[in-house]
């Protein structure tokens, strides 16, 4: 008959409201509604208990336990007796509605259920049902059933009150063994051999479980008696115990244990090597056999808790290797007891069916042992095992060729291995040391110790690899850098013991496109285990190359590092950290730097130093640095693109998520700041700026739509305290040193940012081109270095007038927009450099009274709003140099008071076959021109407009002077026209004294002639120059 508990709607819970100790954790009184629950062991429909206990019929149990949990943190924990009568405790609670809570229930043994002894734990640590764990002493449960338990959990919406059903099972399966030989033994040998006590050494059990998912905790442990029990009962049954068992429906969980019994003065009688034996949830596992005395069969059962169908297998003992094929024909299970004199084979039969599982317990051998399918009539037809496991002491070499078969070996020792697997995998078991490892085809589980491993053209990789050494983990690394291993777990604390003569060479697990038998680190679990004394040394005899660039426990890394500690260490690198030198994508959880120092040129940080971009996304959380210094190398003068936790962070079109994270004790030496005469350190020191948390965040773009589909998010991080040495600027936060915005990066492709967002502040992307605003507002020395559009901001697209006296540098690959009319020089404004300004229209506005000097860059307006199309608007005093000048109309205008002098620089008309790039228009506008390349001039109006130089042509279909009203004196320069008029006088006079012509149609002074020539200037034919009669 099924015993199980069930969590049922009940009448009866008030009776037992005594009988609770409530712990509420939060909760109020508003909007609550009223839900119960009451536990039950049923017996066969009496309410009260009659029966005799038996084993793991649920009858020790005697408390039960409820937590409830909103949004994953304890809301409510409840503590409730069994009570014999029927077997039920009740559990009743007020909670909020519209919310959606997980209740979690665990029943089990305490020595007292009354007042708060009930709280007292006996055999599992019960403080958090999430993190359940075996504690105290350990010996089986022979005549001691109380460390049976049972569990469930439920998540439901609370709109109403309710009542609830839920059915509560074990997390164990229940191992027992019997042994069967006891009547063979003679009287007179009974006292000696007929066992009182015996004990267990198991290799391999979970000793931790989450009752909220049903999952088990950690990994596989040894776990002894602590000493020898009474056996069961003098009927051959020997021990009873309750073992974690895995989740999935089905799983079994394969146990090695020695079993050793005595008699009663205490003597060893025997002890008998069970390997590879099934537990299974909620089903008993039977063991039973002639365990005391020599025979050749052990019988294994496995049986649901108390109905179905047995599932059974036998273990046959067998005397040389040369049996073990005929064994294996009808069983599954073989012992062999005697070594082999010489090298041999073990040939696998086929079988029926396809999912036999296969298991092979070797005697110690120094001979060869071979191990492949037997050739049989039919076979094809039949299937290779799906499993072998493979238990020995000691072998010299064992050769599988078992290529349609997951491998396992178990036991201690083997001196050569070479595996022919199926694909998935070879595992090498936890406390299995294998000198030589040679693959040739298949992946490897690797639990236990590999001192060398190679792979063949058709070997695979390491799927896992089980480290608890310093050894094992430089294989390991060393097998990530070869692309040759995709998992590593840390199942204990490792000591490095770094040092200049015991370096670390870092891990390289970036991701590239694989070749056949190659695999990415996709991750590293640290078991919440510690790794010590790091050394790496990235610098010394080595060059700032590909190769040597990073430093850290990993060179690079793009996957899954978490619940891993570094407590001390030493990074010597170009760029780099204690943890990860370089980070491009994956998941960064529960990782924690201490006691560290960092030397290195750029980009160092202590939990990671260079972020790189990527087009995956990246989760930094809950990590943490702590005692950090990060130092320059001694080759440099300072430091810079620091950070206490990432120096230098990249993301550009992905997401980046930063929360949980801390830092605490961090310092940075030799910070560098930028010299005294840079005018402009926001712009000198982009990039490059330390911080105790983050010192950069590059959140650029190419795409404005980047904005509203990415972002860099940082949340719940904490900063013990700021740096006291640190430069900072307009964007300097409490967890950023510099970011971008918009128009933040050189060149034209990166113009653009993705969100950054703090704490649920939105960065403003607009920080860059408002700086810039503002800088042109206030005046003085200003450079520009990038690209920025002033237009893009409501903010920023406002007037700019310039009242103080300016000097505008645009640098190299600069590009400055503007808006119609949006500058306007109302003082001294002096513009030089290779850069570029744009606008639509009327780039440049220099007032009256105010003067104007352009000494270089280029200066486009690209529209003829007003029917003109102006690069510079003058009425004031202006200077042009040099400079390239372009615009569909006037590129160049000068009205009003305008005194404007050209020695140099082009000056186009952006392409206007009727267009007259430089005019002077008014009586009191004066233009001078003495070089430069002019895409014709008009003066009108009365301007005076003297040209002694330069080059003035006519693109077009008219002239390359156009003179209205002007006053103009030509005695020096060029001018071409195509049409074959180079001067045209409306009105107003020309006088002509030197200079070459393409024609005659020039006004002569009195004196002066056309004298023929042939001159060709800026490819362009002049036939004629005025010289003095």
């Amino acid at each position: 008959m099924k015993k199980c508990f069930l969590l049922m709607a009940g009448i009866i819970l008030l009776v037992f409201a005594a009988c609770q100790s409530d712990e509420l954790a939060n909760g109020g009184r508003n909007g609550e509604v009223a839900a119960s629950f009451s536990v039950q062991l049923p017996g066969n429909g009496n309410n009260a208990v009659t029966r005799a206990a038996t084993a793991g019929d649920g009858t020790s149990v005697n408390r039960c336990i409820m937590e409830i949990y909103l949004n994953d943190e304890l809301y409510s924990r409840q503590i409730g007796a069994i009570q014999p009568d029927g077997l039920t405790a009740g559990f009743d609670i007020r909670l909020v509605t519209s919310q959606t809570y997980k209740f979690v229930f665990w029943a089990d043994h305490v020595e007292s259920v009354e007042g708060d002894a009930i709280k007292t734990d006996l055999h599992y640590n019960t403080a958090d049902l999430r993190n359940i764990s075996m504690q105290g002493d350990y010996n089986g449960s022979g005549k001691d059933d109380t460390r049976d338990a049972f569990f469930a959990s439920l998540e439901k919406l609370v709109t109403n009150a309710f009542s609830e059903s839920v059915e509560l099972t074990r997390p164990f399966g229940q191992l027992n063994i019997k042994t069967e030989d006891l009547a063979s033994i003679p009287d007179n040998q009974k006292e000696e051999f007929v066992p009182v006590t015996a004990d267990l050494s198991f290799k391999n059990l979970y000793t931790g479980f989450n009752a909220a998912t049903g999952d088990l905790l950690g990994e596989p442990t040894a776990v002894a008696y602590k000493a020898a029990s009474a056996v069961a009962d003098a009927n051959g049954n020997l021990t009873v115990d309750y073992l974690f068992a895995p989740n999935t429906a089905g799983g079994q969980h394969l146990v090695n244990m020695t079993l050793a019994v005595y008699n009663a003065a205490g003597g060893q009688i025997t002890t008998k090597a069970l390997n590879n034996i099934p537990v299974q949830r909620n089903y008993k596992t039977n063991v039973t056999g002639n365990l005391l005395t020599v025979d050749g069969k052990v019988n294994v059962m496995v049986t649901p808790a108390f109905s179905s169908p047995a599932l059974s297998e036998k273990v046959i003992e067998v005397a040389s290797v040369s049996e073990v094929a005929e064994a294996l024909k009808t069983n599954t299970n073989v012992v062999v007891m005697e070594a082999p004199k010489e090298a041999a084979t073990i040939s696998l039969p086929k079988y029926e069916s396809e999912d036999v599982a296969v298991s092979i317990t070797l005697p110690e051998t120094s001979n060869d042992i071979t191990i492949n399918y037997a050739t049989e009539t039919g076979g094809d037809s039949k299937n290779a095992p799906k499993e072998l496991n493979i238990t020995a002491p000691s072998v010299s070499k064992i050769i599988i060729d078992a290529s349609e078969s997951t491998v396992t070996l178990n036991g201690q020792s083997y001196t050569a291995v070479e595996a022919t697997t199926a694909d998935n995998t070879l595992i090498v078991g936890k406390d299995v040391t294998v000198a030589d490892l040679t693959v040739k085809k298949g992946n490897v589980e690797i639990y236990g110790t590999v001192n060398n491993i190679s792979f063949t053209d058709n070997g695979g990789y390491v799927t896992v690899y089980s480290v608890s050494t310093a050894a094992q983990l430089k294989a390991a690394g060393a097998l990530v850098t070869q692309k040759k291993c995709r998992k590593i777990v840390l199942t204990a604390d490792i000591d490095l013991n770094g040092s200049s003569e015991n370096l670390w060479e870092p891990m390289n697990a970036e991701y590239n496109a694989l070749k056949n038998g190659e695999a990415n680190l996709e991750e590293f679990d640290g078991g919440n285990h510690t790794i010590r004394n790091l050394y790496v040394d990235n610098v010394t005899n080595k060059t700032n190359t590909k190769g040597n660039y990073y430093g850290g426990l990993f060179y690079v890394l793009n996957g899954t590092v978490k619940d891993l500690t570094i407590d001390g260490a030493t990074v010597t690198c170009f760029r780099g950290a204690a943890l990860i030198g370089r980070l491009d994508a994956g998941l960064v959880e529960n990782c924690h730097v201490k006691n560290a120092r960092i030397y290195s040129e750029q980009k160092a940080g202590g939990l990671a130093g260079y972020v790189n971009n990527s087009s995956q996304d990246l989760i930094i959380r809950g990590c943490s640095a702590s005692d950090i210094t990060l130092d320059k190398l001694s080759s440099m003068d300072e430091a810079y693109m620091m950070g206490g936790f990432i120096g230098y962070l990249q993301s550009y079109e992905r997401n980046t998520l930063i929360e949980n994270n801390s830092v605490s004790n961090i310092a940075i030496n030799y910070i560098y700041t930028s010299p005294d005469e840079v005018t402009d350190k926001v712009a000198d020191m982009e990039q490059t700026y330390c911080h105790a948390f983050i010192g950069n965040v590059i959140n650029t773009s190419k795409k404005d739509e980047s904005y509203n589909k990415y972002s860099v998010v940082l949340k719940n991080n904490r900063v013990d305290k700021q740096l006291e040495n640190a430069v900072t600027c307009d964007r300097t936060n409490n967890y950023i040193g510099w970011w971008a915005g918009d128009y933040n990066l050189n060149g034209n492709n990166v113009s653009y940012s993705t969100k950054l967002v703090i704490d649920g502040e939105i960065m403003d992307r607009w920080i860059e081109v408002k700086r810039v605003a503002n800088l042109l507002r206030t005046g003085g020395d200003i450079s520009i270095y990038r690209y920025v559009d002033l237009t893009k901001n409501n903010e920023s697209s406002q007037e700019i007038n310039i009242t103080a006296e300016t000097v505008l540098t645009l640098e190299k690959n600069a590009v400055l927009i503007v808006g119609k009319q949006q500058v306007n020089n109302k003082s001294k404004l002096t513009v030089k450099g290779a850069g570029a300004m744009k606008a639509t229209d009327y780039l440049l506005m220099n007032e009256t009274g105010a003067e104007l000097i352009i000494e270089g860059g280029i200066f486009t307006a690209t529209s003829a709003t007003d029917a003109n199309g102006v690069a510079v608007y003058n009425q004031g005093k202006c200077t042009v140099n040099s400079g390239v000048f372009d615009a569909p109309g006037f590129t160049l205008m000068n009205t009003g008071n305008a005194d404007m002098t050209v020695t140099g620089g082009t000056v186009k008309c952006g392409g206007i076959k009727t267009g007259y790039a430089l005019m002077a228009a008014g009586s009191a506008a004066k233009l001078t021109v003495s070089g430069g390349d002019i895409e014709a001039i008009q003066s009108i109006g009365g301007a005076q407009v003297n040209i002694s130089g330069g080059s003035v042509y006519c693109e077009g279909v008219y002239y390359a002077l156009y003179n209205e009203g002007g006053n103009t004196s030509i005695s020096g320069g060029y001018f071409y026209s195509p049409t074959g008029k180079n001067i045209y006088v409306a009105s107003g006079t020309v006088k002509t004294t030197g200079g070459y012509f393409s024609d005659k149609s020039a006004p002569l002074e009195s004196g002066y002639k056309f004298q023929d020539v042939s001159v060709t200037e800026n490819g362009n034919q002049y036939n004629y120059q005025v010289v003095s009669e």
